[in-house]
């Protein structure tokens, strides 16, 4: 079998969001995305096409490896072959060359996270990936248990306690700071505080279902007091909170005020070895 492997640069933007489609079908949750959505998912991740990589089968690009890079650790952002090219082996040519392009741009760590259920699991731990933390997806609805004062932080009070929180359970790439600013500044995002000592950033409400792209607190106490002022905010709303670590003062919270898990995934983390830019080809025969 002939295939190349090029990067993800060498197609537009209309094929990229139609490789991303094709990468995700019968997948265990939807992520069909269309130009705005593909397009904003690449700023948030801060994917890189240049690093990122296509998978071409006589002619036709049948798999994408997504990546978002960060100073010298990188993020899998999205990785998928074709329905009708599966089980054939390409997977694992489409990971190892990733990891050998990030390695020759001098990248030392590249994290994903996982389904639980999910197969690929094996294929990450082939290609070095250690598998770390619990993360959960959790869904609730919330009737306040006292008075909240919620407020709308400025930028440097938010980056504060994003900051503090941060230290006290570290957020996923797509909850880190940069990924809470272009949401603010380009995605309708809004910031809801309780105090200084948790919040949240809400997203634009479009369906039924109430997403926080983000929220931490530095205690669980402080966690409660931030779901009161969400409850008061936008009363009988049900929340959806993604990646979030088990046993942080958000989660413990969450779980004791009934919230649901939906997902579960596995945060995966590889230690890239340096490679020179001339051992790290862009295809393979």
């Amino acid at each position: 079998m002939n295939f190349d492997i090029v990067p993800a640069a060498s197609f537009g933007t209309d094929e990229l969001t139609a490789l991303w489609n094709r990468a995700y079908e019968d997948y265990f949750v939807p992520v069909a995305f269309d130009r705005a959505m593909f397009e904003r998912h690449v700023r948030r991740a801060e994917a890189d096409l240049a690093l990122s990589r296509a998978i071409v089968v006589s002619g036709d690009a049948c798999g994408l490896s997504l990546v978002g890079r960060r100073g010298p650790r990188a993020y899998l952002a999205g990785f998928g072959i074709a329905s009708a090219q599966r089980r054939r082996g390409l997977a694992k040519q489409l990971i190892d060359a990733q990891l050998l392009t990030l390695s020759a741009a001098g990248l030392s760590q590249v994290q994903l996270e996982v389904i639980e259920q999910n197969p690929a699991r094996q294929l990450y731990a082939q290609a070095g990936f250690v598998e770390g933390r619990m993360l959960e997806v959790l869904e609730g609805s919330f009737e306040p248990r006292a008075d909240a004062t919620a407020s709308m932080p400025d930028t440097d009070t938010l980056a504060a306690v994003h900051a503090a929180c941060s230290a006290i359970s570290r957020p996923t790439w797509r909850r880190e700071w940069p990924t809470v600013q272009g949401a603010l500044a380009h995605d309708g995002a809004v910031a809801l505080g309780a105090a200084t000592n948790g919040y949240a950033i809400l997203l634009p409400t479009a369906l039924p279902l109430n997403t926080l792209l983000d929220a931490a607190a530095l205690d669980e106490p402080s966690a409660h007091a931030l779901l009161d002022a969400l409850a008061q905010a936008r009363p009988g709303a049900r929340w959806r909170l993604v990646d979030e670590p088990v046993g942080s003062p958000m989660h413990r919270a969450l779980t004791a005020r009934g919230a649901a898990v939906v997902i579960r995934q596995i945060e995966m983390t590889a230690t890239l070895p340096f490679i020179p830019p001339a051992a790290s080809p862009s295809s393979r025969p």
